[in-house]
């Protein structure tokens, strides 16, 4: 939903600027990064749903484009030079984000 995916950018700009990324051009690429690969992995993951057998199953597949998605962001990051440690920002925003997701959807 649109209300995850904000939360998520929110939270992915968070941990870019925490990490020192405050030019504005490369938190539009932060920005732009997010907006590629989340409604991607959304739409990947809720498929999932219906076509693995079990919740190991479901969890490898989540976990396997979660990686899919550190490596196309942090290789943006490195490629754009939005941060001196690209795959840093890359693991921790997505780490921060998909905890958040969990934690939403726990709560809902």
């Amino acid at each position: 939903s649109s209300d995850v995916c904000s939360s998520d950018l929110t939270v992915e700009l968070i941990v870019a600027k925490s990490l020192g990324v405050k030019d504005n051009q490369a938190l539009l690429i932060v920005v732009a990064a997010q907006v590629l690969t989340n409604p991607i992995a959304v739409f990947i993951t809720s498929a999932l749903v219906d076509v693995v057998a079990n919740d190991v199953q479901y969890w490898a597949c989540v976990i396997t484009v979660e990686l899919i998605v550190i490596a196309v962001e942090g290789l943006i990051y490195k490629v754009k030079r939005v941060s001196n440690t690209p795959w840093t920002l890359s693991i921790l925003a997505n780490l921060a984000s998909v905890s958040v997701g969990i934690l939403v959807q726990t709560l809902i």
